[in-house]
């Protein structure tokens, strides 16, 4: 398994979304892209920013990198710390962009809100497919 957010990762995920029967029925009427900007954390050892994003529902057009992003219907930006905790599952996306701790610079929160229970299945496949974390960050 790898390390998160990387291209490794992200193949990893979108295959295991692309199979994983609860996810596909929790998406199910999902028809939106994303992009995620991960900000470095110098002082916890993160010495780049980690770009990744998707498409749902078929869990297509990914890729990792800034130079391979592309205009997503969604830009989600936070700390490595934010992220890190959202992947470990201990606060929710939603949560996090409704608290401001992820900011949503293009997209609709109450929108992805219709998708709570896949969002939540995204992230407990994502700690599946997460061995490791970059800098002083670890798996829980």
């Amino acid at each position: 398994m790898p390390l998160a957010w990387t291209p490794e990762w992200l193949e990893a995920q979108m295959q295991s979304c692309r199979e994983d029967k609860v996810f596909q029925e929790e998406a199910d009427g999902n028809n939106r892209s994303y992009c995620v900007h991960v900000l470095a954390d110098p002082d916890n050892g993160v010495s780049e920013d980690y770009w990744w994003g998707f498409a749902v529902p078929n869990m297509d057009r990914e890729f990792t990198g800034q130079e391979n992003a592309w205009e997503t219907d969604y830009f989600m930006e936070g700390t490595y710390a934010d992220w890190h905790a959202i992947n470990e599952g201990k606060k929710g996306l939603v949560a996090s962009l409704l608290d401001q701790s992820i900011s949503l610079y293009r997209g609709s929160t109450s929108y992805l809100a219709m998708f709570v229970p896949a969002v939540e299945r995204f992230f407990e496949l994502s700690r599946q497919n997460t061995d490791s974390y970059a800098g002083n960050f670890k798996k829980e």
